[in-house]
């Protein structure tokens, strides 16, 4: 008679776990529809309200890999899923210690210079990060975020005392907004800029690294030349934005070309 009320007490219990765990995986369930429904709204809508017409001219624009970002996720989505990202790289070489172009600043403090008024031209809500290369190593320095005060103390803390390993710098930066894209399901606005005063280490060349970028995503590389002319690897016209300064309003001016051609996008877009 024990045994057969134990058997009845067990009954229950199971049910009730039963329960939970059914309740549990349907929930698991209806928030993974939701989430691709959310997905195919803003598919359908953005296929609706693309332009008719050839899209603007300009470097990176045109992608052949609708998931160049990685693989989609339903984790900590982005609430602006059209917002802007602005990842700078900034060269920290032994070079970047002269004052060749820039006055009585060292390089390396105009930069910074050009670098901090171009933080505060961004909206409020584009994200910002940096990335350097100085005896420290090729480095995330502050996320992509809307943080300004952690970028601009990051940005005072790069030294001018490395080689230049542009290859690797850019290949970080681009898998920083590749994270970032997976947040906003790979919609918004990429900007890659690279502040440099000089050629890659030898081995190190970023024109792969940059052929990939143009080919798989919309990310735009940026690249200002600072007291270096034209000919640098970056500068590929048709692919890239290059902007050769030879002065810190140059320098600035570059860095405002970047804002200019989101804004040319933008306007774009909407006609």
């Amino acid at each position: 008679m024990s045994r057969q009320r134990s058997s009845l007490n067990f009954v229950p219990k199971v049910v009730i776990w039963g329960v939970i765990v059914y309740l549990i995986v349907t929930r698991a369930n209806h928030r993974h529809q939701q989430f691709r429904q959310i997905r195919q709204a803003i598919s359908a809508a953005t296929e609706a309200a693309a332009p008719r017409h050839a899209p603007a001219p300009g470097p990176a624009r045109a992608f052949n890999n609708r998931l160049w970002y990685g693989k989609d996720t339903d984790k900590d989505i982005d609430p602006i899923l059209t917002r802007r990202n602005f990842l700078v790289v900034l060269d920290g070489s032994g070079s970047m210690a002269d004052s060749q172009c820039s006055g009585n600043l060292s390089k390396i403090a105009a930069a910074k210079q050009a670098i901090a008024a171009f933080s505060n031209k961004l909206k409020p809500d584009d994200n910002l990060g940096l990335c350097a290369f100085d005896s420290r190593g090729v480095t995330e320095r502050s996320p992509l975020s809307l943080n300004r005060a952690a970028f601009g103390k990051a940005l005072q803390e790069v030294r001018s005392d490395s080689n230049t390993p542009l290859g690797h710098a850019v290949t970080l930066g681009y898998s920083l907004l590749q994270k970032q894209a997976r947040h906003q399901l790979g919609y918004g606005e990429y900007y890659l800029i690279v502040v440099t005063d000089g050629e890659a280490d030898r081995g190190d060349d970023p024109r792969d690294i940059v052929n990939r970028v143009v080919g798989e995503s919309p990310v735009v590389i940026s690249t200002i030349g600072f007291c270096i002319g034209q000919g640098h690897s970056l500068n590929r016209p048709g692919l890239t934005l290059y902007h050769d300064a030879t002065n810190l309003k140059e320098l600035n001016d570059g860095l405002e070309s970047v804002l200019a051609e989101s804004d040319f996008s933008a306007s774009a877009d909407m006609r």
